[in-house]
C-alpha cells in the first residue's frame, strides 16, 4: 500500500470489519493536521464503494463536506453551516444508488455549529444500514457532545521519521532528502509529502533557519525589524496574515525541536550555541511557540505575540 504512510493497524482493523460486514455507522478520526486522517478515510471510502480514489468525488453514494468559502471575501468560513449538512441528506436521499454503501467524510468536524450538528445528529440517529460517516478532527474535545457520543473514536498517532522517509522514497524521493523531510514533517506524512511536492515550501524553511541564525545575536530592536515581513499584509488582510504567521510558528517549533535534539546527540548545534539557552529554557520556548499559536487563534495582536517570543532571548 504505497498511498498511505503509516497507520497500518487502523487499515487492518477496518479491512477486518469490512470483510465481516461489521462496520459501525460513524467513526471519528482524531489526530494532528496532515497526519493521515483524510487519506485513510478516502482510501476506505473508495474501498467500500469499489471505485478508485480518483473517481470517488463523482460517485453518487459519496459526499465530502468541509468549510465553504465566502464568495464575498474568498476566505474560508469559520463554521460548517446547517445548509451544508442539509445537502448531505439531499445527496444521500433514501438509499444507495447501487444498493451498496453510502459514505460521508466531514473534515474539521469540530467546526459544526449547534444547528448543523443537530442536523447531522438526526442522520446519525436514523441508523441506516451501509451508511458510514467519517468525521475528521484535530481535537475531539471540541466536538458537540451529542455527535461525539454517536461515534467510535480512532486516534491517529504521529508516524516515525523512518517510516515517513521510507514512504517518500517509494515515491521516488532521494534518500537524504527523504530523511530531511521526515524530520521537518514532525511525524505527519501529509506534511512530508507536501514538502516533497512543493520545493518552495522547503525554501521557506531554509529562510526561517537563516532568520534565526541572523537575529539571535542582534539587539532587540533589530530582532523586531527582522520580523516585519511577517506583518506586511496586516492592514489589508488580517486573516491571511494570521494564517501565514501560524505556519511560521509551526516552522519555528520544528527548527528549535530539531536543533535541541541535535544538541543532545552531538553536543553542538549552531542555533543552540548562539542562543545560550539552557535545556529548561529551550522547553519553555517550545511551549511559548505552541501557546502563541493558540493566542493567534484568539485574535491576540500578532506583533505582540512575536515580541513576547523574541523577548525570550534578551
Amino acid at each position: 500500500m504505497t498511498s498511505i504512510i503509516g497507520h497500518e493497524k487502523i487499515i487492518s482493523f477496518f479491512e477486518a470489519l469490512i470483510a465481516r460486514n461489521a462496520l459501525a455507522q460513524s467513526y471519528c478520526f482524531v489526530g494532528k493536521d496532515m497526519v493521515g486522517k483524510k487519506t485513510v478515510a478516502t482510501h476506505l471510502a473508495a474501498q467500500l464503494l469499489q471505485v478508485t480514489e480518483q473517481k470517488l468525488s463523482t460517485h453518487p453514494d459519496f459526499y465530502y463536506l468541509s468549510r465553504d468559502v465566502d464568495e464575498k471575501t474568498g476566505k474560508f468560513k469559520k463554521e460548517i453551516s446547517i445548509s451544508q449538512t442539509r445537502k448531505i441528506k439531499e445527496r444521500l436521499g433514501n438509499g444507495s444508488w447501487f444498493g451498496s454503501y453510502q459514505v460521508v467524510i466531514i473534515d474539521e468536524a469540530e467546526l459544526l455549529n449547534e444547528e448543523s450538528g443537530n442536523a447531522l445528529l438526526k442522520m446519525l440517529e436514523e441508523g441506516k444500514n451501509k451508511r458510514v460517516f467519517f468525521l475528521l478532527t484535530e481535537d475531539d474535545g471540541r466536538l458537540l457532545a451529542t455527535i461525539k457520543s454517536r461515534c467510535q473514536l480512532m486516534h491517529f498517532s504521529l508516524v516515525s521519521s523512518e517510516r515517513i522517509a521510507a514512504g517518500l522514497m517509494q515515491r521516488g524521493c532521494e534518500s537524504s532528502l527523504a530523511a530531511d523531510l521526515a524530520q521537518l514533517s514532525w511525524g505527519r506524512p501529509g506534511k512530508a509529502i507536501y514538502l516533497y511536492e512543493h520545493a518552495e515550501e522547503r525554501l521557506d524553511y531554509a529562510q526561517e533557519v537563516a532568520r534565526w541564525e541572523t537575529i539571535l545575536t542582534e539587539p532587540f530592536y533589530k530582532k523586531i525589524t527582522s520580523t516585519e515581513d511577517l506583518f506586511a499584509e496586516s492592514d489589508t488582510d488580517s486573516q491571511r496574515t494570521a494564517e501565514k504567521l501560524y505556519a511560521v510558528l509551526e516552522t519555528w517549533q520544528v527548527i528549535w525541536r530539531n536543533a535541541f535534539l541535535d544538541k543532545l546527540v552531538s553536543g553542538h548545534n549552531g542555533i543552540m550555541d548562539k542562543s545560550n539557552l539552557s535545556h529548561v529554557a529551550y522547553v519553555r520556548l517550545i511551549d511559548r511557540l505552541k501557546q502563541s499559536q493558540t493566542l493567534l487563534g484568539q485574535n491576540v495582536n500578532p506583533k505582540l505575540i512575536i515580541e513576547q517570543i523574541l523577548l525570550s532571548f534578551n
